[in-house]
């Protein structure tokens, strides 16, 4: 009985799978490893973003529910229920190094951060802090520092 060329196919594949692959594999290991590994680190750093954006969107989303909830209650109330916290336009004494802070969007602040010295900044982390804690503006305030 003589070998079919379908027979010759396997037993090359089979050749390929059990001793060819395996050799070419451990003779080329050296090369391939470390870019492996760093295809691995770019696939866990793009997970990790990833995880980072979908968790600042659920807590902005959150947020914003609470807000709308608030305004909500207090239109159906007809009471103010936000928490008694001064902000610029609510008490004289809050004066802050930017006119209309209280206001302001963090797009609109961010840039007008760079020409404040540390005693302003000061005064703008804890007026943030204690209202909006916009993390935006506090990463910048934390920036700015830093240099």
């Amino acid at each position: 009985m003589t070998a079919s060329p379908s027979d010759d196919d396997l037993g090359d594949r089979l050749l390929d799978l059990v001793l060819y692959a395996p050799l070419g594999l451990a003779l080329e290991a050296k090369d391939l490893l470390p870019k492996l590994a760093e295809r691995g680190r770019g696939q866990v750093a793009l997970a990790r973003l990833a995880g980072t954006v979908a968790a600042r969107q659920s807590q902005n989303g959150a947020e914003k529910l609470i807000g709308d909830l608030r305004e909500s209650v207090e239109g159906f109330l007809g009471v103010a229920t936000r928490d008694q916290t001064a902000t610029a336009d609510d008490d004289p004494a809050v004066d802050l190094p930017i006119d209309g802070y209280a206001t302001m969007t963090a797009v609109e602040i961010i840039p007008l951060l760079a020409d404040l010295d540390d005693a302003a900044l000061d005064q703008v982390e804890a007026f943030e802090r204690a209202n909006r804690s916009r993390t935006t503006v506090l990463n910048r305030i934390a920036q700015k520092r830093r240099r």
